[in-house]
């Protein structure tokens, strides 16, 4: 295990919301020093981002705590690339807002938003760019009413990518470094460079699409066992991911001028380690598959059938170190 850590995070209370799940964990530090992410519990629920009067006593049933983070899922929120205005500082806030408007396909006043810069060497320097992360504001006001209404303030609304970057950061050796979160069903990428982010990309394929013959996804409970007759299918799966994997690479370094991507580091289940090694293996880029335990511990007293469940979750253990 990985012990070389510098800091040692608060214990914080969270909660995931997802399009059919709520997630409920804790981050801290251990008795060994050592960051911790421990599951408190789950539930599984028909969009709970606009339930928050159904589901807010289930957690303060749930939470021992008066402070509470929430964690929304990449589905719920939008990511958006944009230039940014040549104005001045002060008057930043309101080109962004302006650029978003553009961008949204519901009305400014009902978004939240939040921006994170490129750095300065991202486009050769020749133009300023920024993410814009603009999720609506009913819905999220609601959580913070429902749960104010439980005796609980909530801290921070974060997003799911950034937690993946935040991960990358821990985990990375150099500085144009990329981590790659492959799941069942999609993977993400995210490309950092200096210690932030710089490109995002989510690939609608997953573990699933490229399972070969005789190979077998655990996905929760659901085994997908393919015959040979989908070998090839499952293949072009995996050469067309692969494709696009490296023509995110050929942006960093053609178009954002940030020299080559130096390593990718990959996260995800340990019964999948195999068939991510041949993905990874087409890549024409340094790799190293990522055990979380290396660098923190993952408690949950579920079952995850080594399938990465609460992946997604870690980069929260290292969030401050980080912001």
């Amino acid at each position: 295990m990985n012990k070389q850590v510098s800091y040692k995070p608060k214990k914080q209370s969270w909660l995931k919301i997802s399009t059919d799940l709520l997630t409920l964990f804790e981050t801290g530090t251990h008795t060994d020093g050592l960051p911790y992410l421990k599951v408190l519990d789950t539930l599984s629920a028909d969009s709970p981002l606009t339930n928050a009067k159904k589901h807010a006593a289930w957690v303060k049933q749930k939470v021992n705590s008066s402070h509470l983070n929430l964690l929304i899922a990449e589905d719920l929120y939008q990511l958006l690339l944009s230039d940014v205005p040549d104005v001045p500082d002060d008057e930043l806030e309101s080109a962004i807002e302006l650029k978003a408007a553009d961008l949204l396909s519901y009305d400014l006043d009902d978004a939240i938003l939040d921006v994170i810069r490129l750095p300065k060497e991202a486009y050769r320097g020749r133009m300023k760019m920024a993410f814009i992360i603009a999720m609506q504001k009913p819905a999220v006001q609601q959580w913070i009413i429902q749960l104010i209404q439980q005796g609980i303030k909530v801290s921070t609304v974060d997003i799911s990518v950034t937690q993946l970057r935040n991960f990358g950061l821990r985990a990375q050796n150099f500085t144009e470094s990329g981590i790659f979160h492959i799941q069942p069903a999609k993977c993400r990428l995210v490309l950092n460079f200096q210690n932030e982010m710089v490109l995002s990309r989510t690939f609608e394929t997953g573990l699933k699409d490229m399972v070969g013959a005789g190979q077998t996804v655990q996905d929760d409970e659901l085994e997908v066992t393919v015959d040979s007759a989908s070998t090839s299918g499952s293949t072009i799966q995996m050469e067309s991911l692969a494709l696009d994997i490296r023509r995110s690479f050929d942006y960093y370094e053609s178009q954002l001028g940030l020299g080559a991507v130096a390593e990718l580091n990959i996260l995800c289940g340990e019964n999948y380690t195999p068939l991510v090694k041949t993905l990874a293996g087409k890549l024409g880029v340094r790799f190293k598959i990522l055990n979380p335990a290396d660098f923190m511990h993952l408690i949950s007293d579920q079952p995850t059938n080594g399938d990465g469940t609460y992946f997604e979750l870690i980069g929260c253990a290292f969030r401050e170190a980080l912001s």
